[in-house]
């Protein structure tokens, strides 16, 4: 007698404060979620894309998969946008001997880097017979960074089974539809801000704006400790009626315009590219969740403004709490199992930098 038998996966996400995690199983009739979780940290473990403690970082793993129970022990894991770039070359067409070395000649010559020190990888996105040209995206990491990662995983006895770039992760979990849409992914220090026209990806930017800069304010306007403010932010300014909200919200609002007005440079860009607006804003990510700042970016920008709703590609999505936090673990995941990202990407698209 024959069993189906399923695969998992456990796709990783390393933030500034915690590690999430989140098993997922490929099944004949989609894609569920068997369980997740995260370790919080205080002390800096990982810094602008660096490990700055790689023994701490390794308990804290551990001390994930046995409070979790997580079965698997494939994983795949998300790089974030410090410290790694991504970008779309135009190439001769090669046979697949010879466009590794055209590949690693390009960013050599864009980066002006050593590519021996760099992890990299690349996909052809389109061949173009009649001008003997393709397009290639191509994203790296310090090489340092990758093999770190993989070591990490190594000691664990687990299986890495993919090093995906955030973004690939973020975009795994949004259906192409026929509108175009501004996607947000805000975290404690950065927003990562996507532009979208059907499946096409012509505006990736790394934006200075996070949930910490609004607990900073906080803790300024209210003379208070930055973890005091934390928790004013999430379990007081709701109930808070006195003039410390007002003084708060005011705050609030000058910090939430710096990022409006980078949104509005961003839509400027994308109408020169594609002679079309957004017609909707999705917000991802802990960061998403600023009180206000849903309101706000609806009044301003005259969008509707939703959260991600991960319920296009995993079943039981309704499952998971706070699925902001655990978004980009999931897209992690989904490229652990196979799952082909929908997206394709503008010809001239670049983002990040790298240092090695």
């Amino acid at each position: 007698m024959r069993f189906n038998r399923h695969k998992s996966v456990v796709g990783i996400d390393f933030g500034t404060y915690a590690i999430k995690a989140v098993e997922i199983e490929s099944m004949e009739d989609g894609i569920y979620v068997k369980r997740f979780g995260s370790v919080s940290y205080t002390e800096k473990v990982i810094e602008d894309g660096e490990f700055l403690n790689v023994p701490l970082i390794t308990e804290f793993i551990d001390n994930l998969w046995r409070d979790n129970n997580f079965e698997s022990r494939d994983v795949a894991v998300s790089w974030k946008s410090e410290n790694e770039f991504t970008r779309v070359f135009t190439l001769p067409i090669l046979p697949d001997k010879e466009l590794y070395e055209a590949v690693r000649l390009e960013i050599s010559s864009r980066y002006d880097i050593d590519t021996d020190l760099v992890a990299f990888d690349y996909v052809i996105l389109d061949k173009n017979e009649k001008n003997q040209e393709m397009k290639v995206l191509v994203s790296g990491i310090p090489k340092e960074t990758a093999s770190t990662i993989y070591n990490i995983f190594k000691e664990l006895n687990f299986r890495l089974k993919i090093l995906e770039p955030e973004f690939v992760c973020q975009l795994n979990l949004l259906k192409p539809d026929e509108g175009n849409f501004i996607l947000l992914n805000i975290g404690a220090r950065t927003t990562m801000l996507y532009m979208c026209k059907g499946n096409l990806v012509n505006v990736i930017r790394t934006l200075r704006f996070g949930g910490d800069s609004a607990t900073d304010i906080i803790s300024s306007t209210l003379n208070i400790s930055f973890e005091e403010a934390e928790r004013w932010k999430k379990e007081q300014f709701v109930q808070e009626v006195g003039y410390s909200k007002i003084m708060v919200s005011e705050a609030l609002l000058n910090n939430f315009l710096t990022l409006f007005r980078e949104i509005n440079r961003s839509i400027d860009y994308f109408y020169q590219l594609t002679y079309a607006y957004p017609t909707r804003v999705i917000l991802d990510g802990g960061g998403s969740l600023v009180v206000g700042l849903r309101e706000y970016l609806n009044r301003e920008l005259g969008l509707p403004v939703e959260l991600l709703d991960l319920s296009s590609v995993i079943k039981n999505s309704e499952e998971i709490t706070d699925p902001s936090l655990y978004s980009i673990a999931v897209g992690s995941a989904l490229s652990g199992i196979g799952y082909k990202c929908p997206y394709s990407f503008f010809d001239n698209l670049e983002f990040g930098r790298i240092s090695v």
